[in-house]
């Protein structure tokens, strides 16, 4: 591996492959709340380090894809406690976007999705709970995947919110993507192919005029075939991002709470924040966002239907500044989570298609049904193709 001129990795390690496999020759570096024998996952603070003991073992993630023949070579820096979605970091820094590097790379998976674009590794391991791949896969201009809930165990893997956390994964082309996913994934849940796109009308409105013709030739290719036009409406989004956020907090908090009041961190001013109202979620929030999900992941699977993939952009603009202001870094990030959200709630797996530009990228996504992720993947492929 190349040395880093990103501030990507963390951690500079080598762990062989465990075998040959379909992943030989391939390197990669994981996320810091992924455990690897011999390291403190450090989950973003400096003071978790020093109050936690190196990992005997590797996370059944890392195992799989040593085990596939891949050479895990670092560890990745991430957002504090994978509570962000911008990739800025107080404590160890903001790494480099490769392709933007006057814009934020995206969190909280910033360390991943900044050494695959830069080159260091050919993909990189990340976990995502509302937007933590899918963000920086845009920002950084390469694809990015969100699993089905559940799909990959999270053994070895610190939790935030355990009912949405899901490892995801990074990749310059979508060949790379994958073979990690033959890799990881199981077999689908069943046989029904991707017959028809639907277009997320709610998610196009207010994008960046330069998203528009980006997408343009994608949406052109998806249009060619079978499609139709749906909407939640404002209320439903509203609603779902706001129930989304009360109950990550209840389980962010039931994750590290106690850790907290018994070390008294000290955090960035928005995950500082964060935690705070994590702290004062009540039990009849917890249960009012407990039964909406019920209704939101009904309403998605009758969008779907059985046969369908969701079309939307990955965020709505590209990666912001870093000199941007808090409010309207704020701002933005309800705009990503409105987005983000849905495939979080519904526990679906969601792929981030690079759109590049004369300037910074943006990205489209395609949200397949549960348990169906080695079709998304090939969906995926087949536009890409087709494209080139």
């Amino acid at each position: 591996m190349r040395l880093d001129p990103f501030g990507a990795l963390s951690v500079l390690c080598e762990h062989a492959p465990g075998a040959d496999g379909p992943l030989g020759g391939s390197m990669f570096v994981v996320k810091e709340n992924i455990d690897v024998a011999g390291h403190v996952s450090a989950n973003g603070h400096p003071l978790w380090v020093k109050t936690h003991a190196p990992a005997l073992a590797n996370a059944g993630v890392v195992q799989q894809l040593l085990n596939s023949g891949a050479r895990l070579v670092g560890k990745a820096h991430m957002d504090e406690m994978a509570y962000s979605l911008l990739g800025a970091n107080p404590h160890y820094g903001v790494p480099t976007n490769p392709v933007a590097p006057d814009r934020h790379p995206g969190g909280s998976s910033s360390g991943s999705a900044v050494a695959t674009a830069g080159g260091l590794v050919d993909f990189a391991i990340g976990t995502d709970t509302a937007g933590s791949c899918r963000a920086p896969a845009a920002f950084c201009g390469i694809f990015g995947l969100r699993s089905t809930h559940g799909a990959i165990p999270m053994t070895g893997v610190l939790p935030l919110a355990p009912s949405f956390d899901t490892i995801g994964w990074f990749a310059r082309d979508i060949e790379t993507m994958i073979k990690v996913g033959e890799a990881l994934l199981p077999p689908d849940a069943d046989d029904t192919g991707i017959q028809e796109s639907v277009v997320l009308a709610d998610g196009f409105e207010n994008v960046e005029p330069e998203f528009s013709e980006a997408a343009a030739p994608l949406l052109s290719r998806l249009k060619s075939g079978r499609w139709r036009e749906a909407r939640l409406g404002e209320d439903i989004l509203s609603q779902t991002l706001a129930h989304f956020r009360n109950l990550q907090a209840a389980e962010a908090w039931a994750s590290v709470g106690d850790w907290i009041v018994k070390n008294n961190p000290a955090f960035g001013a928005g995950v500082a924040q964060r935690f705070e109202i994590a702290r004062a979620v009540t039990t009849h929030q917890t249960q009012a966002a407990l039964d909406f999900g019920a209704r939101i992941r009904a309403r998605i699977d009758d969008i779907l239907d059985d046969h369908g993939v969701i079309i939307l952009p990955t965020t709505p603009f590209r990666a912001p500044r870093l000199n941007e202001s808090e409010e309207t870094l704020d701002a933005k990030r309800y705009r990503m989570m409105r987005l983000f959200t849905l495939a979080s709630y519904c526990g679906l797996p969601q792929i981030s298609l690079p759109l590049m530009t004369s300037g910074a990228p943006f990205g489209l996504s395609l949200i397949g049904r549960r348990g169906n992720d080695r079709k998304l993947l090939a969906f995926a492929r087949s536009l890409i193709v087709e494209k080139g």
